[in-house]
């Protein structure tokens, strides 16, 4: 029976040493249908390979035997192309950056969550048999496979997600802008069983207003000035899988009736064309807006509203996702370092600090640029304080001051404040020089945030290249007195 399906399961090789790792991440995969072989040493993989090639690779980095990054050697010798996927624990990072630079596609961090390994074998596996589909062609490429993160915001969102992928039921994705909008929706269709069958994207603040519906529905030819040829549009592009609107709120409110036609039938008609079309699409809408106040203001159709509002995910922002910042940068300097040949594969202590200070008003995406000016202006192993731009590196004094709080009970911004400011009448002859009470504020902010320059810098309402350059005045100065002496 099981050969008159003609449906031929894809193999997956996993390199695990420890069986009962290897089980649980076995299981999260058998949603997918795969044929998962799993081996304890490299040795046993490279005698797997030499009977089968599998498809996809997902390979330990330490095994009993030899190390992950000789097997991958080894495969890399035969099969240049094979997709192998390194697995890899936190303190490892820099290990799976220079694995990627030896031909890895991709890396997981253990412990991995089922979502997480469900959408990268699928990535991974789409990558290799259809690199021409348009969900590769994302902005930021191949690195943003899926969410990075296990916050409890984000384990609420994975749990939606997956109870919602297998239905057809539509989801409608909001979120400040940056926090992940389109990756949300390209995991729903992942998960789906519509994966092997195409994502189209369609963003509807980005195209002419008098130009949405031929880009939605498509055109015949002259239907209006400069349609010299037949145009498709995204619903038929996305036949069989799923359509994701983006920023749907920007959508005019004519063409949102039309909209809503089609997804109470199915049916649509080109623009110039009476011909009546009938597609079969998966809808995934997204705003960074409020819908529902924008139903109450009249910019927004009730009636569309709820025809779309069916399963809602709100993505949280990146400030609300604390736990999880530090693993998303540590994984885009990863990436970025391989795509512009770099050796970045850490943070300072003091990097890590000034980020988890930035409340990060641009979620991921200003993450995401921050990281790759570092990249790209700098050079180096270790990412430094020196190479953070603005307006990273000038944290207001309000943003450190509310961290120190949080984290210390207000003590230390109090005794800076008690030393710095004199609410009593002193007398005349009490008067320092000015650079010497400087001296004495910039010295004692720095003691109150345990020599750190940056939360000192924030405090007093300066920028930490200002606190630096006075410090090596000061010690210049004290260098030229002993010269003299």
């Amino acid at each position: 029976m099981a050969m008159e399906s003609g449906i031929k399961q894809r193999q997956v090789l996993m390199v695990e040493d420890t069986a009962s790792v290897a089980a649980l991440y076995k299981s999260y995969l058998n949603p997918l249908g795969l044929n998962v072989t799993i081996v304890g040493t490299g040795r046993d993989a490279l005698n797997f390979m030499k009977e089968t090639v599998p498809e996809l690779i997902l390979l330990d980095l330490r095994l009993p035997d030899m190390t992950g990054m000789e097997v991958l050697e080894s495969v890399r010798l035969n099969h240049k192309n094979l997709p192998v996927v390194i697995m890899t624990a936190h303190g490892s990072i820099d290990v799976a950056v220079d694995a990627m630079r030896h031909g890895a596609q991709d890396f997981l961090i253990k412990p991995c969550e089922a979502d997480r390994l469900r959408i990268t074998v699928n990535n991974a596996l789409k990558d290799n048999s259809k690199s021409q589909q348009s969900s590769k062609s994302k902005q930021g490429g191949a690195q943003y496979q899926g969410f990075i993160g296990n916050s409890i915001p984000m384990q609420a969102v994975y749990r939606v997600i997956e109870s919602a992928a297998s239905s057809k039921a539509t989801v409608f994705v909001t979120g400040e802008s940056g926090t992940g909008k389109e990756v949300c929706a390209e995991a729903i269709h992942a998960a789906s069983p519509r994966n092997d069958k195409p994502f189209v994207a369609l963003n509807c603040a980005a195209i002419p207003k008098d130009l949405i519906e031929s880009e939605l529905f498509g055109h015949v030819k002259g239907a209006f000035t400069g349609a010299s040829t037949e145009r498709q549009g995204a619903v038929e592009m996305a036949h069989k899988g799923t359509l994701f609107l983006d920023e749907l709120c920007e959508m005019d409110l004519d063409l949102q009736s039309k909209l809503l036609r089609f997804i109470q039938t199915g049916t649509y008609q080109k623009v110039g064309s009476s011909k009546t079309s009938t597609v079969d699409v998966r809808f995934v809408c997204a705003t960074n807006r409020n819908p529902w106040i924008e139903v109450q203001e009249g910019r927004f159709r009730e009636d569309l509203y709820y025809r779309l509002h069916v399963i809602p995910i709100a993505l949280p922002p990146l400030r609300d996702r604390s736990d999880d910042m530090i693993e998303i940068a540590h994984a885009l300097l990863a990436l970025m370092s391989v795509e512009e040949g770099k050796n970045f594969s850490r943070f300072s202590s003091d990097v890590i600090d000034l980020f988890k200070l930035h409340t990060w008003p641009g979620n991921v995406r200003e993450l995401q640029n921050v990281i790759r000016n570092i990249v790209v202006l700098n050079s180096g192993e270790e990412v430094t304080l020196q190479m953070v731009p603005p307006p990273v590196s000038e944290i207001s004094g309000a943003e450190i001051a509310s961290s120190l709080r949080i984290a210390s009970g207000v003590q230390k911004s109090t005794i800076v404040q008690k030393d710095i400011l004199h609410t009593e009448p002193i007398e005349r002859t009490a008067i320092e020089p000015l650079w010497i009470v400087e001296k004495r504020a910039i010295q004692a902010a720095i003691d109150a945030c345990d020599g750190n320059v940056p939360r000192a810098a924030g405090l007093l309402e300066v920028s930490p290249s200002t606190i630096y350059r006075k410090l090596q005045a000061w010690q210049d100065a004290v260098g030229s007195n002993r010269e003299i002496d």
